[in-house]
């Protein structure tokens, strides 16, 4: 082992480690805090006072210190004017960007990227991880880790903005905390002594008509609370797409709610002068409380995750709408029958929406789809299709008739309603068909065109032991992709074929033993062969009988009048040939390629009928 190397790769690890410069509590209560909730959207501007921007130092322009908790995309905004747009020339700091990957300074926003640098985990859920940003006088920008000399990134701007405005913002999903306008390094210990390099205010906005309604109704208002104690719903879904995991015995369903309800505390009258005539709103899913569900029969217990939620619409009288789509996860066990009819298979499942919270009382009414609430969005929930064909109802069950199903302990706290979704899954196996049935209907057609081959030959044994070799190789794959609960019919039909094949193997090679020519030799078979209806039935050579009268009293004497007369051997015995004219002899019309032929014969007549039979009840 290389030590030296291990030697180097440790300092590396101990400098990234020690580098993460956290602020403590009491740090923390001399900056001013900003929490970013909203995505990537700079909402809130504070104004750097003219006086305090400049630093100690005579060479810098700027200087920040700040701290930033977050998962990732710590975005920081420094502007020489208030809510720049997209074309006026800013700093925009992108710390931990692309999952926590990357830092990056951009000269406008969004856009206009000057420096990148990979720095992965370099912010922190758990940390206030604290950061440094300066511009000196001759353009150049700094942004790196507090304590450290070298920055993490560094660009010189030969037209240097002059900064008065800051503001900070995070990504979709991420919550992000800054503390900004902290004390310098080393200023900390006492209170008199601490000195800042910036102190900025927030700026307050010019609200619209629209923004200062809502400002009015969430004044004080708890954005979990429910309106009242018991809420009335309305709710529909589209079931977007679905599948059916035979394996794990889940459905697994995409599905796109609509939800309605009255909220008569948010009202307003939209004739008031500030109101300016508006008459609906728009907020976001975390301004204002919106029911939340789970799934019953399902086995994550945790709420219904609404992916790309849009905003809540509310009108003037209270009526709010909220929109979003879920991926869910519930168990639909089909264990009704030994066989299925995989991959023509078909399930019936159900899953049960409820509320999340088990105090609130949430009575439910049906949205139909003809509804105007549902057609509004139906352009949005585009059905995707795949190998199954779906269809749908939906029925509310209520509370009182719930708890007669499911008696439990809960029912005296969970009084509300649910929301049954009865989805029916056909699959339609268009591809199956090809992989699946193609190859079993090329094999049963060959091994039945052997039949009519020569028989008692060689090539036919090795034919059938390459079936034979086929079939079992791909049955000791197809485990992967059928279901292991329960048997489908196809794998019957496969073990089938396999074991004709197995027995026309074995009667080919008994056919050409010494065993054969025995059994020939039998009477019963000797009768049998020889009958004119069988070897009809059979289409073999038909056998002829003929006298040989030439012969006819061969051993008499005239002169010996008194003797007895012997009946010569061959004087008046019928023999029989056969219209072949392979076969000339009595003794030879029984061979084992007849018995063979007949045996071919009936074997297709047999297997067809019996794969006919299966391939029918299968579908």
């Amino acid at each position: 082992m290389d030590w030296t190397k291990v030697v180097i790769l440790l300092c590396v690890w101990l400098k990234n480690a020690d580098a993460n410069f956290v602020y403590t509590r009491s740090t923390a209560t001399r900056c001013k805090e900003h929490i970013s909730q909203h995505g990537y959207s700079y909402d809130t501007f504070y104004q750097i006072q003219s006086d305090m921007r400049a630093s100690s130092d005579p060479n810098k322009m700027f200087e920040m210190h700040l701290a930033i908790q977050a998962t990732s995309n710590g975005h920081i905004l420094l502007s020489p004017v208030k809510r720049p747009s997209a074309t006026d020339p800013v700093y925009e700091i992108v710390v931990g960007g692309g999952g926590n990957t990357f830092t990056e300074l951009r000269r406008q926003l969004r856009r206009n990227a000057k420096v990148s640098s990979k720095t992965h985990g370099v912010l922190s859920n758990m940390e206030l991880r604290g950061f440094y940003i300066t511009i000196s006088k001759d353009g150049l920008i700094s942004f790196g880790r507090e304590g450290e000399i070298l920055p993490i990134i560094s660009f010189y701007d030969v037209d240097p903005l002059d900064i008065k405005y800051l503001s900070f913002a995070s990504w979709a999903g991420v919550e992000a905390k800054f503390l900004y306008d902290c004390p310098l390094p080393g200023g900390e210990t006492n209170d008199s002594d601490v000195t800042i390099a910036t102190n900025s205010k927030e700026v307050a906005r010019n609200l619209t008509p629209s923004e200062q309604i809502k400002k009015t109704l969430l004044l004080g208002r708890a954005a979990n609370l429910e309106p009242e104690t018991k809420v009335d719903i309305q709710m529909g879904v589209v079931v977007t797409n679905a599948r059916y995991d035979a394996f794990e015995s889940k459905l697994i369903a995409g599905l796109s709610f609509v939800t309605s309800w009255t909220d008569k505390s948010m009202t307003w009258d939209p004739n008031k002068t500030e109101a300016a005539n508006i008459t609906k709103l728009y907020f976001r899913s975390n301004q204002i409380w919106r029911p939340t569900f789970l799934v019953f029969n399902s086995d994550d217990v945790n709420p219904l995750d609404a992916k790309n939620p849009g905003f809540i619409s509310m009108n003037n009288k209270g009526e709010a709408t909220f929109h979003f789509k879920s991926t869910v996860e519930s168990w639909c066990v089909m264990y009704t029958a030994s066989f299925n009819k995989w991959p023509h298979d078909e399930y019936v499942c159900v899953i049960v929406i409820q509320p999340w919270d088990s105090h609130e009382q949430i009575t439910m009414g049906l949205l139909e789809p003809i509804d105007l609430k549902m057609q509004i969005f139906s352009d949005i929930d585009a059905i995707v299709r795949n190998e199954w064909e779906v269809s749908w109802n939906q029925k509310i069950v209520p509370a009182f008739q719930w708890n007669k199903m499911y008696p439990n302990s809960n029912n005296d706290t969970n009084q509300s309603d649910r929301f049954l979704i009865t989805l029916s899954l056909k699959r339609k196996a268009t591809s199956y068909n090809i992989v699946f049935y193609t190859p079993l209907l090329v094999l049963v057609t060959f091994v039945l065109l052997s039949f009519w081959s020569e028989p008692l030959n060689m090539s036919r044994i090795w034919f059938y032991i390459g079936c034979i070799i086929v079939v079992c190789m791909g049955l000791c794959y197809v485990d992967y992709l059928i279901p292991c609960h329960t048997v489908p019919s196809i794998l019957v039909l496969y073990i089938t074929v396999l074991v004709g094949v197995l027995i026309a193997l074995l009667l080919q090679v008994a056919l050409m033993t010494k065993l054969a020519k025995s059994i020939c030799d039998t009477r019963p078979i000797h009768t049998t062969l020889s009958s004119a209806y069988f070897r009809f039935i059979f289409c073999l050579p038909t056998m002829t009988m003929c006298r040989n009268y030439s012969v006819m009293n061969d051993a008499y004497s005239h002169d010996d009048a008194d003797a007895a007369i012997v009946t010569p051997r061959n004087g008046n015995l019928e023999e029989m040939q056969s219209e072949n004219p392979n076969v000339t002899h009595v003794s030879t019309f029984c061979q084992p390629a007849e018995l063979a032929e007949a045996l071919d014969k009936l074997l297709f007549f047999v297997y067809i009928t019996v794969f006919t039979v299966m391939l029918t009840l299968h579908f």
